[in-house]
């Protein structure tokens, strides 16, 4: 029979055991550190009758910020000295550089006219173009190309052969709604910036490109403003003009067929030629003024405003932008 195995008993090493009882033990020691540390602060908070002791709330760390993370800062909170003082050493902004532009927009047969829609009224003739308003009897603008060349030809006499235009299918307004009403048929397109050719010139005479003007105005700044931009287009080649009446509401009307009295009335020159692109608008009232020419020069952007027309739409938008919100009269005057 075999013999019955008795169990044994497991043995516990006694240096194990002895570890245990009189070892290091790391719990032990940072749960004692932890006591102290809770015993000094009860100590300071009850000394200093707060609930966090100045010792503790006051303390920081050292900043980490950069030079390059204080300028790019959040504005919305409070800068330090030093960071106004990165600030004001941050590099300028570069001054705009025209020349960097490539001109090839000139060459679209449209590029200086003012956005348009295919059904809005266009008259296109050989030397100026037209938008014409049914509503108030008269262009919104006009727009053509003024050059030294042209200017320096010899001229011819103009014959004041005021008439209907047959390409407004509506009807244009005609001479008998201006007579006795105390108004000049004012040029929006002046008659002499066409006297180089005889066609041109009869061309300028069409009553679309009229509006009621009040005489001293029509003969007097209005003229004086058309003389100066022929003084410089014979000093800088040639220039691209757009003028016309603000018709941005119901206005006082003569005649029969209701010609609108704009109060109004624009001029916006583009110079395109390198380097020094420019450009500048003067705005108007139909009145007699004897202020200086400068005096009237608004932003392109103003007479957009007035007049919902976006001038030179075919512009690089950085260049529009930046030729259309200044107002630089040093570069014309």
């Amino acid at each position: 029979m075999a013999k019955r195995r008795v169990p044994t008993k497991r043995k516990t090493s006694r240096k194990s055991t002895a570890r245990n009882k009189g070892g290091f033990s790391l719990a032990r020691f940072t749960l004692g550190l932890l006591i102290l540390v809770g015993l000094g602060y009860g100590f300071l908070a009850i000394q200093e009758g707060k609930l966090v002791p100045d010792a503790i709330s006051e303390f920081e760390l050292p900043s980490l910020t950069t030079e390059e993370d204080a300028i790019y800062k959040d504005d919305s909170s409070e800068a330090s000295s030093s960071e106004i003082e990165i600030k004001a050493v941050a590099p300028t902004e570069k001054p705009f550089d025209y020349d960097a532009f490539d001109l090839y927009f000139t060459k679209a047969f449209d590029f200086m006219w003012p956005a348009y829609e295919a059904n809005q009224a266009i008259i296109e003739r050989p030397y100026y173009t037209i938008r014409y308003s049914e509503e108030h009897e008269q262009a919104m603008w006009v727009a053509y190309k003024l050059s030294a060349d042209s200017l320096a030809q010899e001229r011819f006499e103009r014959k004041d052969d005021f008439r209907k235009d047959p390409r407004v299918k509506t009807g244009s307004a005609d001479l008998s709604d201006y007579k006795g009403s105390g108004y000049d048929r004012g040029h929006l397109a002046p008659a002499a910036d066409f006297s180089y050719d005889e066609f041109a010139l009869s061309q300028s005479f069409y009553m679309s490109n009229m509006s009621p003007q009040a005489p001293s105005f029509n003969r007097g700044i209005w003229k004086k403003l058309e003389d100066q931009i022929r003084n410089w287009t014979s000093q800088d080649s040639e220039i691209y003009v757009v003028t016309g009446p603000v018709l941005n509401k119901s206005f006082k009307t003569i005649g029969k067929n209701e010609v609108s009295v704009p109060e109004y009335y624009y001029k916006v020159l583009l110079d395109i030629a390198k380097p020094e692109i420019k450009a500048i608008a003067f705005l108007m009232k139909n009145e007699k003024s004897s202020e200086p020419l400068a005096s009237f020069v608004v932003s392109i952007d103003r007479i957009e405003a007035l007049t919902n027309i976006d001038f030179f739409p075919s512009l690089p938008d950085e260049l529009e932008n930046q030729l259309e919100a200044n107002t630089f009269t040093s570069q014309w005057f």
